[in-house]
């Protein structure tokens, strides 16, 4: 959620919608929220009152004059509030990189990554009843590839939940499930309702370990949930999801991730071809934000 200060900063492009959807959509979030920022944002885009001229030549010259100058205040104020929220990014981002450096404090926010390994927790990171910073992280992806919960007749083998929120949370967790052969076959019968989405070449894939997968939701902004069936393992499932948005990942997924769980070729990098192609397109090469986006940067 954005704070106000930032807010205010953006809400002359805001009135004047010269912000992107993503961003028009988080300030709106705040306004709805924040009764200060809703009445600024209103009195930026109420109408101006109409300039009566009278036939005095000095009222008719003031007139113009005050007019002009409110013209001259906006003009220098859209590219301030530019300007100022830019610096703003940057800022975030020159503390990220800090971060990765270890030159932040180890109990900061900002860089901190929570992992947690119980099962016993599962509920708290699932469905419409997870914690808070968990609740809505499925966004349009469908996260019902996973169990709905975790019953006695399920002997999971391998849990991992990770959350990291830089400046967007990002999520990434896997399940590993053994079934007997009747449960087994009845889980696949669920998986193959919950169906496989296209996902041939989106972020690289080309496939899944194991060969064909059970199930795959994919969204080509906010990542992957799917599940295969486990390596070697008999009657066994592992449920995985990488979960981000603006198609990339900051989370060193290769960190948290085993390797025979990820797909195959799946590369969600700052440096990936969507994330690449999508930047150049709205922001042709020009300094250091591009440099930014042309090397992998992964805490």
């Amino acid at each position: 959620m954005l704070d106000c200060e930032v807010v205010r900063d953006l809400l002359p492009l805001y009135t004047e919608q010269m912000v992107s959807e993503h961003t028009a959509e988080l300030v709106g979030a705040h306004l709805q929220s924040c009764p200060e920022c809703a009445a600024l944002c209103r009195s930026m885009t109420s109408p101006e009152p109409a300039v009566q001229f009278h036939t005095d030549t000095a009222q008719q010259f003031a007139a113009y004059e005050k007019k002009q100058k409110r013209k001259f205040g906006r003009k220098v104020a859209v590219p301030a509030a530019v300007i100022g929220a830019l610096f703003f990014w940057i800022f975030s981002k020159f503390w990220l990189v800090l971060g990765a450096a270890g030159l932040l404090l180890a109990d900061s926010a900002l860089a901190k990554v929570k992992t947690d390994t119980d099962p016993a927790h599962y509920l708290q990171y699932m469905g419409e009843n997870a914690d808070s910073d968990y609740k809505f992280k499925n966004r349009s992806i469908d996260e019902r590839i996973f169990p709905e919960a975790l019953t006695d007749n399920m002997d999971v083998r391998e849990y991992k939940m990770v959350y990291y929120n830089p400046w967007d949370p990002q999520y990434l967790s896997y399940l590993t499930v053994a079934y007997s052969p009747e449960d087994y076959a009845a889980e696949k019968e669920r998986l193959k309702k919950r169906g496989i989405a296209d996902y041939q070449g989106s972020y690289g894939v080309t496939g899944f370990p194991g060969g064909e997968p059970l199930a795959v939701a994919m969204d080509s902004y906010y990542g992957y949930v799917y599940a295969i069936n486990t390596p070697e393992q008999e009657n066994t499932i592992t449920y995985c999801e990488m979960i981000f948005c603006n198609k990339f990942m900051d989370l060193d997924y290769t960190k948290y991730m085993p390797e025979e769980y990820l797909p195959l070729n799946f590369n969600a990098r700052s440096s990936n071809v969507s994330k690449q192609e999508e930047w150049i397109k709205q922001h042709p090469p020009h300094g250091s934000i591009y440099e930014y986006y042309s090397e992998d940067y992964h805490p």
